[in-house]
């Protein structure tokens, strides 16, 4: 059984390498592309493979006889996978709500957003995010993450648990036992359902806390922004990853949370904050999937909600097509995230979109209190369609 230190400190220098690697481009399309929380296909492990030797690598990969797909129950929170980049390597599953991190102790770590869905684990910039300090076993990871890839896990027929890295030979996976500190929280359940209220200089950052999601509402005189994501804590560390946004904004933020829910960020940069229990409305987001109708503005508008996560949105002056935005979507308590990964007018779209939704009727309609306030904004009221 292989043991690990949970607790990491930084130099000041390292950490702010780190930070600048996980940054996104100033350029916002490129961020709503980048995050957009729309699935995507991933390339083989090597680009310069052909095809015939990917077909014959895939194939290698197929599991054994007597085999099976793992499940989140088979994966332990903490484990280890073996030696990668020259080093020892850690899978965290943590709460298991849909962060998974890979590490490099003390040195390096990659954080994803995955359903793991038929065992498979993949990574990369289009669902995660790296973070890691100026070391070679780092910088392979950093490659490593930059070509992206797959992890698939199974259960042998002697129930143990076994991994392929991007298409290689299935070895064993074993529980590892991580260190935790009295200074720092290692369960992200002491989060639920937590508001934390904290100063940064000049802007005030509300962070709330809720079933593996986070909202990050930050103010600055007569300015204001907001981001949202998954959130979970591994190996003591806070990680986070935005998923919907209306500015550019870090892919990952990793803080540590103090028994006095204060905020020291991997930086170094110490966040004084007061906290504040909170409940939501729930909102079963089952009931908005489909498609909604709403005539605004001389418009009919046409809004789909798809059960992957994926959402369109089209108006319409009769034949004429007058705007159309897709994305992605999602329920956070009672409130609806909309991330827009295309516009037709990009000057007249929003890069997301947040709001509450109230008296949803699978049978009629909701309500949508939304910030949309570009000049082809949402409409507020959306019914069900009626047909011919």
């Amino acid at each position: 059984m292989k043991k690990a230190f949970g607790s990491m400190i930084f130099p000041a220098t390292v950490a702010a390498t780190m930070m600048f690697a996980a940054c996104g481009s100033d350029d916002n399309s490129s961020n709503v592309e980048r995050d957009d929380g729309v699935s995507s296909s991933i390339e083989e492990s090597s680009s310069s493979e052909t095809s015939d030797e990917k077909s014959s690598s895939s194939k290698e990969a197929d599991a054994p006889k007597g085999t099976r797909e793992a499940t989140l129950d088979d994966l332990e929170k903490n484990m280890y996978l073996g030696k990668m980049f020259g080093t020892d390597v850690y899978l965290a599953t943590g709460s298991k709500q849909g962060v998974f991190s890979i590490w490099i102790p003390d040195s390096a770590w990659i954080a994803v957003r995955s359903d793991f869905k038929n065992g498979v684990l993949e990574y990369g910039k289009s669902n995660g995010s790296y973070m890691g300090t100026d070391a070679k076993s780092a910088n392979e990871m950093q490659k490593f993450f930059e070509k992206s890839g797959k992890l698939k896990f199974i259960v042998n027929e002697k129930d143990q648990l076994q991994v392929s890295v991007n298409d290689g030979d299935y070895v064993d996976v074993e529980k590892a036992n991580v260190t935790t500190s009295t200074n720092w929280l290692s369960e992200a359940s002491n989060l639920q359902g937590v508001k934390l209220t904290c100063k940064d200089g000049e802007k005030t950052q509300d962070y709330t806390f809720y079933k593996g999601r986070y909202l990050v509402e930050e103010t600055k005189g007569d300015s204001s922004n907001w981001y949202a994501g998954y959130y979970d804590i591994q190996r003591s560390q806070l990680l986070m990853l935005p998923v919907f946004f209306e500015n550019p904004v870090a892919s990952m933020a990793t803080a540590q949370v103090s028994p006095d829910f204060n905020l020291t960020m991997v930086t170094g940069q110490k966040l004084d904050c007061k906290k504040k229990t909170f409940k939501l409305k729930e909102l079963d987001s089952k009931k908005l999937e489909g498609e909604w109708i709403a005539p605004d503005g001389g418009l009919d508008w046409i809004l789909k909600l798809n059960k992957d996560g994926s959402y369109s949105v089209v108006a319409k002056s009769g034949r004429q097509t007058s705007l159309e935005r897709s994305g992605s979507w999602t329920v956070y308590g009672d409130q609806l995230f909309l991330q827009n990964k295309k516009c037709s007018d990009l000057d007249e779209c929003a890069s997301a979109v947040k709001g509450t939704v109230e008296g949803l009727d699978p049978k009629s309609g909701f309500t949508y209190k939304h910030n949309d306030v570009s000049s082809a904004a949402f409409p507020s009221d959306w019914t069900v369609p009626q047909y011919e």
